[in-house]
């Protein structure tokens, strides 16, 4: 993560911005202390919590997994289950 004086941003204000552009996170400081942070634009809510560090991307196409496994007979239904509990919770 860069760190780049108000002053710097003003005078070399494309520059910064491209750094962003190139996926840098840019901390826009003003008499040292952090007052802004320039981050690279994310086209979506997942490529921006990637971007953050909250998430990563996936290691494989989702085609590429393996169907579920067969549900055993005694097995109960999980939305069948869900709707049980919710109704029991219920005044």
């Amino acid at each position: 993560m860069a760190e780049i004086g108000i002053q710097t941003l003003e005078r070399d204000a494309a520059a910064v911005v491209a750094m962003a552009a190139r996926g840098e996170f840019v901390t826009i400081t003003e008499d040292g202390r952090p007052v802004a942070r320039m981050v690279p634009y994310a086209a979506g809510r997942l490529e921006a919590m990637i971007a953050a560090g909250l998430a990563r991307p996936a290691l494989r196409e989702l085609s590429e997994l393996p169907p579920p496994a067969p549900r055993q007979p005694d097995e109960a239904v999980l939305s069948e289950e869900l709707a049980r509990v919710r109704s029991s919770e219920r005044f």
